[in-house]
């Protein structure tokens, strides 16, 4: 028999309980719905709308599957390594590889076979960078490690030069050198080193207030491993209406560059590069204690250059530069960081800055700001392969 002291209670759970069931359903149907736009949205197999309005494959009648593979492999969660944070997914497809072997994981570079070398030299070549070394949006063939690769081994006299792609998507140069470390380490030995960077590094500079102790989503893992409320709450930023709410925050959020911003830009741009020479003085006492050769370059950048631009890239360029543009910061700290690095390498520090290498080149060659196309990474290709062919080693 119920009291009457129990049938208040009784009401009061009656009610939280209905209300709980409310709350959850009204939850769901939002996730369900902010589901179906999301994939109304990206209904596309290419998720990325720069990328996939880029005309670097006009023409080319394997381009939706090139699209449709990144776009699955890109969904993949990158795989923890100690001190560099994450490393490269293995992934095996019809254009696009990444093979597991004694140095780890890496995307595959198109070398010549075992017969084609078996009687003559082998130089062995590591490149280091980010996504663009990676081959991000582009199959095997046409990364520039591997056009390096065909490059080098069709020249006259060139031997038989073996290219390892060591590129890692959104690495910076404090993680390459803890890479180039590692391989060091275990054993492994190039001729050549190779780093290859510039845009990962100017990032960085409007992501933190010190470049020289920075990784991209730093603040998520260093929220996570330090328990703050905010990443108790990832999973809710992960959700389709999280998302969705992020995307619509993003386009209706005005860009604030304040007055200071442009002098702060040039003390950051110091910080980076000042970051990115004391990386390269280490790896220059690795290469004389290792015995290789090392070599640096700066690469080029759709916002800096004097490229004759195709409408694509004027049109990327145009919203980037926009004063209401959420690209805005990053622009204005690339273009600083870029121009930092366009005077230090004409005084003589010893990169080689390659930010002017499209300035006579007409046809589309970059896929967004930073990621080129076959075209763009074939003649990257060809200034680096020339620069270490006409400036034989000391």
């Amino acid at each position: 028999m119920t009291t009457h002291t129990e049938r208040p209670l009784l009401g009061f759970f009656g009610i939280l309980g209905f209300a709980v069931f409310n709350l959850v359903l009204l939850a769901s149907l939002l996730e369900l719905a902010s589901w179906m736009i999301w994939s109304a949205h990206h209904r596309g197999p290419y998720p990325f709308e720069d990328q996939a309005a880029s005309p670097v494959y006009a023409g080319d009648p394997r381009a939706s599957e090139y699209r449709h593979e990144e776009s699955l492999r890109f969904r993949l969660h990158r795989p923890y390594v100690p001190y560099r944070v994450w490393g490269v997914t293995e992934w095996h497809g019809k254009y696009m590889n990444a093979d597991a072997g004694d140095m780890g994981i890496l995307r595959r570079t198109i070398n010549p076979s075992d017969n084609e070398c078996q009687h003559q030299a082998k130089s062995i070549i590591w490149v280091f960078g980010g996504s663009t070394v990676y081959g991000q949006f582009v199959p095997d063939w046409a990364t520039l490690p591997s056009y390096l690769s065909r490059i080098l081994n069709t020249a006259a006299g060139g031997g038989c030069v073996i290219v390892h792609n060591l590129g890692v998507e959104w690495y910076v140069t404090n993680q390459e050198l803890i890479l180039l470390m590692e391989q060091l380490k275990k054993g492994h030995r190039p001729d050549v080193v190779i780093f290859y960077d510039g845009v990962n590094d100017a990032g960085a500079a409007l992501e933190a207030p010190d470049p020289a102790n920075f990784h991209f989503t730093l603040a998520v893992i260093k929220g996570r491993i330090e328990g703050s409320p905010s990443a108790r709450l990832d999973f809710l930023r992960e959700s389709y209406t999280g998302r969705l709410t992020g995307e619509l925050l993003k386009h209706f959020r005005q860009a604030r560059v304040s007055p200071s911003f442009a002098t702060d830009a040039r003390a950051k741009a110091a910080a980076v590069l000042d970051n990115y020479e004391a990386n390269m003085q280490l790896a220059g006492a690795l290469s004389k204690t290792y015995n290789f050769r090392l070599v640096r370059f700066w690469q080029p950048t759709l916002v800096y250059g004097h490229k004759p631009l195709v409408p694509f890239e004027q049109q990327i360029v145009r919203r980037d530069e926009s004063r209401d543009s959420p690209y805005a910061s990053w622009f204005q700290i690339t273009s600083a960081v870029y121009e930092e690095a366009e005077s230090r390498a004409a005084k003589g520090s010893d990169f080689v800055f390659l930010g002017g290498v499209f300035d006579s080149t007409k046809e589309p060659v970059y896929i967004d700001e930073a990621h080129l196309g076959p075209l763009g990474n074939e003649l990257a290709a060809q200034a680096v392969a020339k620069y270490i062919t006409g400036h034989p080693a000391h």
